[in-house]
């Protein structure tokens, strides 16, 4: 009710006043009852079509000629009274309203004085009055409806801008995601054709030797012995090729997660602008492999979020490993807030965090910072302790 009365505020201000000034015209002149009659319902006529012309969008051409038909009708018709006076400011107004005429024109509004009204005081204050509301309403608070409407226009624009940026910035994350997957693939196949191709060679003729010492056996068991110790001694170098390749060519997560952690500060700087660091102090290689998943997760949400949400200018990757725990900080100067609603970004981080007995502590003061704490101690021994 409230709103509805705020946005009719004018055409309730406009019927008001013509309504009191054409009263007390009215009252002021002596005529008949059938003149004041006849006069009222003409008035009345003007007053709707003058009340409609605010209210109505499509029909207003048709209000305002109704509004000057009535006027010609009364000043025709009660020539003697100077009611007619006060209706043409209003036909005035509406008509450089209407047809978006330059504001100097508005200046009609006072023609009346030439035409000398009985009572010329009242008559410049009316005029005036009723131009300086005029002038609020189609001049002062258009503007600023023009400006809240561009407001919204910016407002909607930065949100697709955020949008698309936030999609590059996932499908970037995710091409990124993919190339170290394939690296690590790539890893294990190594591995397969390394063990395939030293091992291979080794174990066959281990196989050959031992069917041939099997024959040997009965009858030169010396030989069949030195056979048999010859594979002992060819399957201990094999263990050792492969405990070797093992060393050598193991995919190393750690590593993996720490260069997607620097890709991920690399692309804040080169595509958005975002001075982004990471630091990390301690044994990384202290970290096991399903801690180094939670931190790379989460560290990918905040990122994101950072991008969507914060504004910022600057972003921090923390991790200190220490004696029993690692501790990792996300950090972004973006802005601030109070209440921290927990999407399905945070609630993930949460989940994640907590599945490897891991604390989590989110602050939006002053810029917003999530906290995160992880036990190096593997589920064994924590079960035994």
């Amino acid at each position: 009710m409230v709103e509805k009365m705020k946005e009719n505020y004018f055409s309730m201000m406009k019927f008001s006043c013509l309504t009191i000034m054409l009263a007390y015209v009215i009252v002021g002149d002596e005529k008949s009852l059938q003149a004041i009659s006849l006069e009222s319902f003409l008035l009345g006529l003007f007053l709707a079509a003058a009340t409609l012309y605010e209210l109505l969008d499509k029909e207003k051409i048709g209000c305002l000629l109704a509004e000057i038909i009535l006027v010609i009708m009364i000043f025709v018709l009660f020539r003697e009274s100077s009611v007619g006076f006060y209706l043409i400011p209003v036909v005035v107004l509406d008509t450089v309203v209407y047809f978006k005429l330059p504001l100097i024109v508005g200046l009609m509004a006072f023609t009346g004085v030439f035409l000398s009204p009985p009572d010329l005081a009242v008559y410049m204050i009316f005029c005036i009055f009723i131009s300086v509301i005029y002038f609020q309403n189609h001049v002062m608070i258009k503007k600023y409806q023009d400006k809240l409407e561009n407001y919204e226009q910016e407002e909607f624009k930065l949100k697709d801008s955020i949008s698309d940026k936030d999609l590059r910035f996932k499908k970037k994350l995710e091409q990124n995601s993919l190339y170290y997957k394939n690296q690590m693939l790539e890893e294990r196949a190594q591995i397969y054709q390394a063990l395939h191709d030293k091992l291979g060679h080794s174990i066959n003729g281990s196989v050959y030797q031992l069917e041939a010492s099997k024959v040997l056996l009965s009858n030169k068991p010396e030989e069949s012995s030195r056979i048999i110790q010859a594979v002992i001694d060819t399957l201990r170098e094999s263990m050792d090729e492969i405990r070797f390749i093992l060393r050598k060519e193991k995919p190393d997560r750690k590593k993996a997660a720490l260069l997607q952690l620097h890709g991920l500060c690399e692309e804040c700087r080169e595509k958005y602008g975002i001075q982004a660091t990471l630091l990390l102090e301690g044994e990384d290689k202290e970290i096991p492999d399903h801690i180094w998943e939670v931190i790379l997760d989460n560290a990918i949400e905040a990122v994101s979020n950072a991008l969507k949400y914060a504004e910022c200018s600057r972003l921090a990757i923390e991790l200190m490993v220490m004696n029993k725990i690692v501790r990792c900080s996300i950090y972004n100067n973006g802005t601030s807030c109070e209440t921290i609603v927990e999407g399905m970004g945070i609630q993930g981080m949460k989940d994640r965090t907590r599945k490897v007995n891991g604390l989590i502590d989110i602050d939006g003061q002053n810029g917003f910072r999530i906290n995160m704490i992880f036990p190096l101690t593997s589920y064994e021994e924590r079960g035994q302790a």
